[in-house]
């Protein structure tokens, strides 16, 4: 018997993406996380008597053997989901792996994500749902018999519970070649990388296929208390991704001839995923994995454009047609990969002031070309600038006579490589 505090919410999920809409986004009109129109109802499902399990206290009835604890690890309905909290998608970060023209893989880093476990029931019962009395809040084994004198409603209720955890979802492109199958040995393979890697638990990383079966993508999450910081190098360095991708080929011990099984304990098997079993075959990613081997890694500086090349040519657009010293600057950051402005000629709330670039988070580029040497403009340019500096604000700046590479190298922190 069990007895919970318990308050019904409706959710919905938008397309095939494993977001998980509620509270305030519930009637949202376009998915936040994949921009799926949702105005056709066929891109959304609504889920309903859902039962949160915050609070709840449990009592035993019967020790259970182990070979009924795998029966029982069979028996439930369990999907994973997840969602953004306030709806804060700016903070996530995206990268793109290509070779050539073709897109292999996208991967998104997702701080603080809610991760959402939903049990719907017994995989063998027709109707989904645990039942439960509307006023007592007490679980019944079946629902009862239709009574009129019954003293409270019954109602067949799903569970949910959620946790916050860094997150990386992972999004295989059709070019990638990679069935259902394929998908789900590539996850594991890539979990046991980045404990290989990292050196972390196997308790520390987990891993889920998300959203449609037929399609899945893979949701990478920080199961350790408190952010490992693992997981965000994927879109803060361009080489992880390549030392995860070597990692997992080593874990797959594609070079080991005498070695024919699909998979093992020794390298994607793992007692936290048995039911993963049957679907693992490290022959389905080798393929894939040397894709990913040879791939470029694009980091997305500006969740504002579609890519880098079209970041820079909105950039070359905003130049000041008088200044050199702006184009020198930006063809720099874009022959290097380096990232680039979030934009340029922005004003200064306040201030009188227009820099050359802008950076998140409040930091101003100047670029200072022969006018600047004039004294009068000398002055004006120090006193702008330290109106900054007292708000709080960076100012990073750059005479013409000096240095570019040099004076660029010293500051990695803003201009990070992105591809």
């Amino acid at each position: 018997a069990a007895r919970s505090g318990f308050r019904q919410s409706p959710a919905e999920l938008p397309g095939e993406a494993g977001y998980f809409l509620m509270g305030d986004q519930i009637n949202r009109e376009t998915c936040p996380f994949s921009g799926l129109n949702l105005g056709d109802s066929a891109n959304r499902q609504h889920l309903h008597h859902l039962l949160e399990m915050t609070e709840s206290r449990a009592e035993e009835t019967a020790r259970i053997t182990c070979e009924e604890e795998e029966r029982i690890s069979r028996g439930y309905d369990i999907e994973s989901f997840f969602h953004v909290d306030g709806g804060d998608f700016a903070n996530i970060r995206l990268a793109r792996a290509r070779t050539g023209n073709s897109h292999l893989l996208n991967l998104r880093f997702i701080p603080a994500a809610r991760l959402v476990s939903l049990n719907k029931g017994w995989r063998f019962q027709k109707n989904g749902g645990f039942p439960m009395g509307m006023t007592s809040g007490n679980w019944h084994s079946s629902m009862p018999d239709p009574d009129p004198d019954a003293r409270e409603e019954h109602r067949l209720v799903k569970l949910w519970t959620s946790n916050l955890a860094d997150a990386l979802y992972i999004e295989p492109i059709e070019a990638l070649g990679l069935d259902p199958d394929g998908v789900v040995t590539l996850q594991h393979a890539l979990k046991r990388a980045i404990e290989s890697e990292f050196r972390v638990e196997p308790s520390e990383i987990g891993v889920s296929a998300i959203g449609d079966p037929a399609c899945p993508n893979i949701l990478l999450y920080e199961a350790a208390e408190g952010s490992l910081g693992i997981l965000s190098q994927f879109v803060d360095d361009l080489n992880t991704f390549r030392r995860i991708i070597n990692a997992a080929k080593q874990v797959c011990r594609f070079e080991d001839e005498e070695y024919k099984a699909p998979a093992s304990y020794d390298d994607l098997m793992s007692y936290y995923k048995q039911r993963d079993h049957q679907r693992l075959d490290r022959f389905l990613i080798r393929d894939a994995l040397d894709k990913l081997g040879l791939a470029e890694i694009e980091i997305q500086s500006s969740a504002a454009f579609r890519d880098y090349e079209e970041h820079y040519r909105h950039m070359l657009r905003d130049l000041d047609p008088n200044s050199s010293t702006e184009r020198t600057f930006i063809d720099y950051l874009y022959q290097n990969g380096l990232r680039l402005p979030d934009a340029a000629q922005k004003r200064v709330p306040g201030i009188y002031c227009q820099p050359d670039f802008y950076y998140e988070p409040r930091i101003w580029v100047f670029c200072d070309g022969s006018p600047h040497d004039q004294k009068d403009v000398r002055e004006r340019d120090e006193n702008q600038r330290q109106l900054l500096i007292t708000r709080g604000d960076e100012v990073w700046s750059w005479h013409y006579r000096d240095d570019l590479a040099a004076a660029i190298a010293q500051r990695p922190d803003i201009f990070r490589k992105v591809r």
